[in-house]
This record gives structure tokens, C-alpha cells and sequence, in this order.
């Protein structure tokens, strides 16, 4: 475990402050890697007492100094966050019964808004969770080695929390409140419903409560008043649909004392219940050899420490008198009852002040040996002190002292702050539990990067070797559930990317081709996201991006192709076009469309004219890896060189297993599908010139020069699918050396820059620490400013070279007047989505395909450019 960087407040008064009351402050950590987190204060505000009122703070991890601030609706401390399972909506929940849903307008990752509300007046929120969907991939640790991913990260059968007719899940939340009451919310065609019940027969105290889901569709609450003395209360709530109204009904289940009370030694040591949570938030039905899955971890603290204790939920049988078994012959017939079973323990000399549990859905065996990621619980305790402890055992595996924010100037001595040590007060894993985001007593936010090799006394190869299989296999998991991966590259150093990228590729490779067709965007977003973290790796990542472009667009031109006959059993035109083009070894791109029917290649006028700046990249870029084409011996590390690579490299790095080349096979398919765009474009072309691409060419004619990359690129892909690896003819890498002679070649040699925190991981060393709405000195704001996929970056402040919009391709100025939008992990631009949709059907289809996320996957910032 090593603390990866720390985040801190502007040193005003007003924060000074705050961080002294900041003790209650919680947060809560998405599957889209985005993080929230509370802090009673608003330094901005003009009024005195809007000082001290609760805020909602969202920061991305990659650039922890831009902070988003809202949730000044609440007026009581918030005591609750809890993002829903796709880390779209959040839910926001005070000390006085207020609950908040708050939502991203137009997916800006710094604008939210309220979408919907509920009130319980005077009900303190102890705990509150959304109701499942019904939806859960396990992470399947006795099957991970095999080659089927659909083995490895099975769906399991979980029944909604709430379901409607046809298992239809229902959209809503259950919170407890601190008098004993149970409220469960819907949301139903724009309408909120709110149903409270008690939790039990009478209403009791509570101070502590956790909520956790089986499969059947139940809702497990275990509750606690904070002492010792008193028992841990179990109940079983059971939302259901009578006569189109909601009803809430509830059962008792077995309670508990903790086990340290039996000692005699350790009775009055811990007298009061700090924590008390579900280790599994999602319990399956219990099978045949598998670990159980209702486990309870219960914290408590006194002024000699704390004592942490976890339980089981069995199902035991009952014994029987020998004369009521006579009736019951078989062992299946016994009855069962529910009882807690005492697992481990694990005390510590000072008191504990957070824990964090691990999120991956382990699908665990009772004999199961794995110890990588999710098999780690964190403790944090008031010396400063964080320890990762076995979920089962809870055996001490790794420890962290926490030394606060290094300040290397902190003042005159009567101006520095003084605190009673620093300690983390919240904690929370990351959806692969590769990470862990924390937050002190002070308002600092702290992130940790968690090493998957937990609690093994390995050496340095086999570590390495260890954490490359882990993350290879995490990668999958979030390629397959589409959770966000920015967590995971806090683990990957430079010199894995290779062998990462490596056995990933050869995992994808192994599914059907179906399979591979649906993970393809993602994979090449994260394959352009691992390059980026080596310091070789730029031209490789703009490659990345250019075939994920490719493939957006291949999509969007084949969708414009229609049949000229309705009912004809035959091939689609966009089958035929990729038949043709897979399968003809014909270079003059004239002679294939005299194959084709040109009835199924029209398209309005209006929309080719659309899709013109499209087609201006799609030309550009064939240009781009043309004249990429090196001779042998020369670098290979520039955009456009690993679609068009010479073979001798190409068998060379293949046999030393470097996966920033891309070998012989991997070529053919993005040859094909330049092959396939061309030849649409020369089509339409000839319906409409207007949208043809304008090249700055010495050529005569300039309607040569699409007949001339078509049969340039179909020469290198007849090349690599009829030959073995041999060299190219010296023909061939003349005339595509001499071609920017001949057309204007985008300049795209430049390394695209990152101003986030994993851009700089391999030149970065030790701990970084970075200050809320302060850009750091080193990192200037950047946007892109030139052609094509690549990520070219100048100073929003420039006022010299043209800003172009990535999404559009379309140019934006010097100085976009218009508000932008910003990629919030690449700094790429782009104009804010329309909100009437008076736009053509293609244009609104294509931004809604970049509505929600960037190229790379980053989400969206509004910023503003100021004229000069």
C-alpha cells in the first residue's frame, strides 16, 4: 500500500475553520471513478453563516484540483452519499430526514442538478442504499484462468429489490432512520412515492445501521444504539406491490452479542459500537461449497482501543427428539433456523476511526486460497495508522502510516495550524479495490494505491508477475461490467504496459467473434489509455484513437445504406461492401463499384453534406498512415506507423511479446475498413462533390487522390493477407514516402500531452500533492488544437493557433466564443451538444454516440474560453 497523492484545502480562515468541524464529513466513490464527498463549509460565500453550511464536493481522481461544489439545498449535516450502481445519479441524505437525488445536466461533470427529493421531518438518516436492479456480474475466482470470460465473471440470479409486472425492477432507495423507522422510496413516472414502517414491534434508538440485499429480492438491515450492553438487532424488510400500492413489511432475524463481552478481561475495554457493516452488500444464495455470503462486520472502541469482530449468518439445523426423527427420515426434512455464528477477530491498541470494505463481488469457495484484489479490508486507527486486514481472518497483511499533507512551508509558527495528529475519519475502495480514496480530519483528500499481492512474502519477479495477472484479469472485468479502469492504472508501472497490453489483446482474441465485436471500443480505449502511461507509448495511443474514430464512423456510413428492395432475401448493401472489400483484390476502386448497386448507395443531399467534415478526416488520416510508412531502421514510436508497420519490426517485436506493435492479423481488419470507407466516399462523391474531402494538393486533378489512397492502402493489405512477413516492395514505400510531397500531410508528429495525474506516472516519484481550485504550477490547461484523433494540447489562453472540435471535427477558432465542453482525463474540446434537435438525424446520432463520454472515456467539463 503507498499513499499516491493528497489534495487540500486553500489555507484561508474560513477553511481553518471548517476543517475543525469537519469530523462528521463522509464520501462515496462511483464505478465511473468519480468521487463525492462532503465538508461543512463554503468558503466563496459572501455571508457569514452560508459558511458553515453542508456542501456536496465532486472531483475526478486524475485531476483532484478541479472540485465541483452543490448541494446547498441541504441545511443539516449530510450524513449519508451513495451513488447508484451505473455512477450516474447520487444520493444525498441529512440528519434531518432530507433526501436529495442529484443528477449530471447534459453529463457535465461540474453541473448537477436535483431530479427528485424526499422528506421525513425530524427522522435523522442513520443508512440509506438504492433498491437493486437485479442486475450482478461475480467476479468468479476458482474459474478466473480460464479462456471464457462468460466463466470467469458470471451473471448471478438476483432478484430485484422492488419488482413490477414481468420482474420489471423499480427505481427507488431504503434508508433507516435513527427513531426506529424503515423508509422505502419510488420513483414512478415522475412521481415519488414514500412508504415508512417499524422496524420491529416497538421504535428504539439507533445509531448505527447497515443495509445489504440477498438474492430472493430481501432487504437485510442490522442496527445498533451505540453500546455494548445492548444487543445487535437483525430484521428482513420485504417491499412488495399489492394493488398497484407500495407496501413495507418486516421480520425479525436473530440478534447478537459481541463475542468480547463473554471475556471477563475485555468486557468493560470496549463499551461502545462504532461501526457495524455488511462485508457483502449483495448476498447470494448460499450453494454447495461456496463461502457464505451474509457477513457482519461489527466494530468497537473504548479509550484502550478497539475491537473488530466478524459474523456469519448460517442455517442450522435443529436437533430433534429421537421420536419426532422417526418421522423424518430424510435429513433434507429437519428443520433449519437462522443463527449468528462468531468468525474472527482482530483488536488494536488505538481506536479505529474508518474501515473500508472491498467492493468486488468475490464468488468464493469454503477451501478457496486467493488472496488478490477484494480480499482486503481497511482500518484506519487515531495514530495514523492504515492496515489491510484478511476479510476472513482478519489477520494484519500491510500497514501505512499516515503523515498528513507535506507542507514545505507552513508559516510562521503562531499561523500554523494545530491538530491532535492527523487521522483519515472516511474510507472507501474502488470498484476493483486496487485503490482507496480517504479522507483526514483536516479536509484533505488522500489517495492509496492497494498492491493485489496481499499479504505474500514475494520476491520482485513474482511479485510483478503476480500484479500483471491480477490487473490483466481486472481489465477484463471492467471491459465486461464497463466500469471505469483510472483506479487500476495507479498499479500498472511503465515497464508492465507491455505485458499488459500483451496478454490482454491474446484474452480478446480468445472469445467469439461476437464477443470481440461488442468489447472492441473499450478495448481500444484502454489499450490507448496503458500506452499513454508509457513514456514511449504516444504515438501508439493516437492509433488507438484513430481506429476507435474508424470504427464510429464505419458504423454511422454503413447505417445510411438501404436496400433498393424491401423484401429481398439478399445481403444488406453494408454486407455486400464488406464482402467485396475482404475478399476482392481489386486496387482501382472504379472497377468495384461497377460490382455494386448504386440505387443502395444514395443518400440525401443534406446528410452527405453533414458528414463532410467526417469524410475530411477519414481522408486525412489515410493520409496520415501512408505517409507513415517508415523504411526499415526507422523510429516506430509516431501516430499512423503501428496501422501501416513494416513486417521485418513487425516479426521482430512480435517475437519479443511488445504489445505496441500490432501484428499482421490485427492490420488486416482496419486496411479492410479504410478500404470500405473510401469506397463509399468515392460513391457519394459522384452524387454530390460538395462532400468530398479538399486536399492542398500539386495534382491537376484532385479527384485523383481518393482512386490513389484506395489503391495504395488495398496494396499493403493484398501484402499483408496473401504473403508472408517479408519486406514491402521498394516501390510501394517510395511512393507512400513521396506522397506529402504530392498532398498536404496534417502535422501529426507531435506527442500528445496529459495533464492528469497518470499522464505523468512514469516521470512522477513519490508523493504528489495538489490543492482544490488551484491548477498546479507545473500542469498548464490545455486543449486540443489540431486535426484527427490525436491529442494535441495548447493553453486555453493561446490566441495563436486554431482550437478544432474532437467530437465535430470541425474548427473552433482561435478563440471559441461558443461554450465548450473539455475532456476532464484527455483536455480534448468540443461545442456543447444542441439542446433542440433542429439538427440532422446523422449530426444528433454522432453526438449523441459522445454524449456521455470522451474518446478515452473521460467524462465532460463545461469551460468557459474568455476573449482576449
Amino acid at each position: 500500500m503507498e499513499l499516491a497523492f493528497v489534495a487540500d484545502w486553500p489555507k484561508t480562515d474560513a477553511n481553518v475553520c471548517i476543517k475543525k468541524l469537519i469530523d462528521d464529513c463522509v464520501l462515496s466513490w462511483s464505478c465511473r471513478n468519480i468521487v463525492a464527498f462532503t465538508a461543512i463549509g463554503n468558503p466563496n460565500s459572501p455571508e457569514e453563516r452560508e459558511v458553515y453550511r453542508p456542501t456536496i464536493h465532486i472531483v475526478d481522481p486524475d485531476r483532484p484540483w478541479e472540485v465541483c461544489s452543490f448541494g446547498n439545498q441541504h441545511n443539516d449535516a449530510i450524513q449519508a452519499l451513495q451513488w447508484n450502481m451505473e455512477g450516474t445519479q447520487l444520493l444525498s441524505a441529512d440528519a434531518s430526514g432530507s433526501v436529495y437525488l442529484w443528477q449530471m445536466r447534459h453529463h457535465l461533470m461540474n453541473d448537477w442538478m436535483c431530479i427528485a427529493e424526499s422528506h421525513l421531518p425530524g427522522e435523522p438518516v442513520v443508512a440509506i442504499a438504492w433498491l437493486r436492479n437485479g442486475m450482478k456480474i461475480t467476479y468468479n475466482v476458482d474459474n478466473i484462468d480460464t479462456p471464457n470470460m462468460l466463466d470467469k465473471f458470471s451473471r448471478t440470479r438476483f432478484t430485484p429489490s422492488l419488482a413490477e409486472f414481468c420482474m420489471r425492477p423499480t427505481q427507488g432507495w431504503v434508508l433507516v432512520t435513527g427513531t426506529g423507522l424503515v423508509s422505502v422510496t419510488v420513483l414512478k413516472d415522475g412521481k415519488t412515492t414514500v412508504v415508512t414502517e417499524r422496524l420491529g414491534n416497538s421504535r428504539n434508538h439507533i445509531a448505527l445501521a447497515d443495509i445489504a440485499f440477498t438474492s430472493t429480492g430481501h432487504i437485510l438491515i442490522a442496527t445498533s444504539d451505540g453500546g455494548t450492553r445492548c444487543p445487535l438487532q437483525c430484521f428482513k424488510v420485504m417491499p412488495d406491490w399489492k394493488d398497484d400500492k407500495l407496501h413495507v413489511s418486516t421480520e425479525y432475524l436473530p440478534s447478537l452479542y459481541m463475542q468480547c463481552l463473554c471475556e471477563i478481561t475485555s468486557r468493560d475495554k470496549y463499551p461502545s459500537i462504532t461501526s457495524v457493516q455488511f462485508i457483502n452488500k449483495e448476498c447470494t444464495e448460499q450453494q454447495l461449497r461456496s463461502a457464505p455470503t451474509e457477513q457482519l462486520l461489527v466494530c468497537a472502541s473504548g479509550s484502550m482501543g478497539s475491537c473488530i469482530e466478524c459474523w456469519t449468518l448460517k442455517k442450522e439445523a435443529i436437533p430433534l427428539h429421537k421420536l419426532f426423527q422417526a418421522g423424518s427420515p430424510h435429513h433434507r426434512d429437519q428443520p433449519t433456523t437462522l443463527k449468528w455464528v462468531f468468525s474472527s477477530t482482530y483488536t488494536d491498541a488505538s481506536i479505529i476511526t474508518s474501515i473500508a470494505l472491498p467492493k468486488l463481488p468475490l464468488k468464493l469457495s469454503m477451501n478457496s486460497l486467493y488472496t488478490g484484489p477484494g480480499m482486503a479490508v481497511a482500518v484506519a486507527n487515531q495514530e495514523g495508522t492504515i492496515k489491510l486486514l484478511h476479510r476472513s481472518s482478519l489477520k494484519a497483511c500491510a500497514a501505512l502510516r499516515y503523515e498528513g499533507v507535506i507542507n514545505s512551508d507552513p508559516g510562521p509558527p503562531a499561523k500554523r495550524p494545530n491538530f491532535n495528529g492527523k487521522h483519515l475519519v472516511s474510507m472507501e475502495m474502488s470498484a476493483t479495490c486496487c485503490s482507496m480514496v480517504a479522507i483526514d480530519r483536516t479536509g484533505t483528500l488522500c489517495m492509496f494505491k492497494i498492491e493485489p499481492t496481499l499479504g505474500q512474502g514475494l520476491d520482485q519477479v513474482t511479485a510483478r508477475a503476480h500484479t500483471i495477472a491480477q490487473v490483466v484479469h481486472l481489465l477484463e472485468y471492467c471491459l465486461v461490467t464497463g466500469y471505469d479502469w483510472w483506479d487500476l492504472l495507479l498499479t500498472i508501472t511503465p515497464n508492465m504496459v507491455d505485458t499488459v497490453l500483451d496478454r490482454l489483446s491474446d484474452s480478446v482474441n480468445r472469445q467469439s467473434s461476437s464477443t470481440q465485436e461488442l468489447l472492441f471500443t473499450r478495448l481500444v480505449a484502454v489499450k490507448a489509455s496503458l500506452y499513454r502511461l508509457s513514456a514511449s507509448g504516444s504515438g501508439k495511443a493516437v492509433d488507438c484513437y484513430g481506429k476507435l474514430l474508424l470504427h464510429s464512423t464505419a458504423n454511422v456510413f454503413k447505417s445510411l445504406l438501404r436496400a433498393s428492395a424491401i423484401s429481398s432475401q439478399d445481403k444488406g448493401p453494408a454486407e455486400k461492401l464488406s464482402t467485396l472489400c475482404a475478399n476482392s483484390t481489386e486496387t482501382n476502386p472504379d472497377t468495384l463499384l461497377k460490382k455494386l448497386d448504386s440505387k443502395e448507395y444514395v443518400v440525401e443531399p443534406a446528410t452527405l453534406q453533414c458528414l463532410q467534415p467526417l469524410i475530411q478526416w477519414v481522408a486525412d488520416y489515410t493520409i496520415v498512415s501512408l505517409a507513415a510508412v517508415p523504411p526499415p531502421g526507422s523510429p516506430t514510436n509516431r501516430p499512423g506507423v503501428s496501422l501501416m508497420r513494416d513486417v521485418p519490426t513487425l516479426v521482430m517485436l512480435r517475437e519479443q511479446r511488445r504489445s505496441g506493435a500490432v501484428s499482421l492479423m490485427r492490420d488486416v481488419p482496419t486496411l479492410v475498413m479504410l478500404r470500405e470507407l473510401l469506397l463509399i466516399i468515392r460513391m457519394w462523391g459522384r452524387l454530390q462533390k460538395n462532400c468530398l474531402p479538399v486536399f492542398t494538393t500539386t495534382a491537376d486533378d484532385p479527384d485523383v487522390l481518393i482512386p490513389s489512397l484506395f489503391r495504395l492502402v488495398s496494396q499493403i493489405w493484398v501484402h499483408y493477407h496473401d504473403k508472408q512477413p517479408t519486406e514491402l516492395d521498394e516501390s510501394l514505400i517510395d511512393e507512400c514516402t513521396l506522397l506529402p510531397s504530392q498532398v498536404g500531410v496534417p502535422p501529426w508528429d507531435l506527442s500528445p500531452v496529459t495533464e492528469g495525474y497518470t499522464g505523468k506516472i512514469h516521470v512522477r516519484h513519490g508523493q504528489s500533492s495538489f490543492q482544490f481550485g488551484t491548477l498546479p504550477g507545473r500542469m498548464i490547461s490545455i486543449a486540443t488544437f489540431s486535426l484527427g484523433p490525436e491529442i494535441y494540447t495548447r493553453s486555453l489562453t493561446d490566441r495563436l493557433h486554431q482550437k478544432f472540435d474532437v467530437v465535430r471535427k470541425l474548427s473552433l477558432g482561435v478563440t471559441p466564443h461558443k461554450e465548450i465542453r473539455r475532456c476532464s482525463r484527455c483536455s480534448c474540446i468540443s461545442l456543447m451538444p444542441p439542446v433542440t434537435q433542429q439538427s440532422s438525424t446523422v449530426r444528433v446520432v454522432w453526438e449523441k454516440r459522445w454524449e456521455r463520454n470522451c474518446l478515452c472515456g473521460g467524462l465532460w467539463r463545461t469551460v468557459t474560453v474568455h476573449p482576449a
